[in-house]
């Protein structure tokens, strides 16, 4: 399947870090899928609460939304270090916000700002 790369993952705020070792052609999609269900520390937010995950590595982000996610490692232009070091990963997880969708939004009723006295 091609080269392989070691990921070393490092947790925003959190002394936790793993070693991942996947292959090149890997979907940044993939890997954020395994980050969540293999190596999600328990320190961290609860997967449930975690929108989607941010991966930054060589000072730059590699993926990003879902065009992004699609593109592997190797189209994503992974900069890798000497041969059998592994790469580190910033992991940031981006947390679930309480909005609603706008639909939801224009269907409340927004109570009015008015001070007038009628007389």
């Amino acid at each position: 399947m091609g080269e392989e790369v070691k990921l070393k993952l490092i947790f925003a705020n959190d002394p936790h870090s793993s070693e991942l070792a996947v292959p090149m052609g890997t979907t940044v999609r993939d890997i954020k899928k395994r980050i969540l269900q293999e190596f999600w520390p328990d320190s961290m937010p609860t997967v449930d609460t975690v929108e989607r995950l941010r991966l930054f590595a060589g000072g730059r982000e590699i993926g990003g939304r879902d065009p992004e996610d699609a593109k592997s490692l190797a189209d994503s232009k992974l900069s890798q270090p000497e041969k059998g070091m592994p790469t580190p990963v910033h992991v940031q997880p981006v947390i679930k916000t309480g909005e609603r969708p706008d639909a939801e939004v224009g269907a409340a009723a927004k109570p009015t700002m008015c001070f007038c006295t009628l007389l």
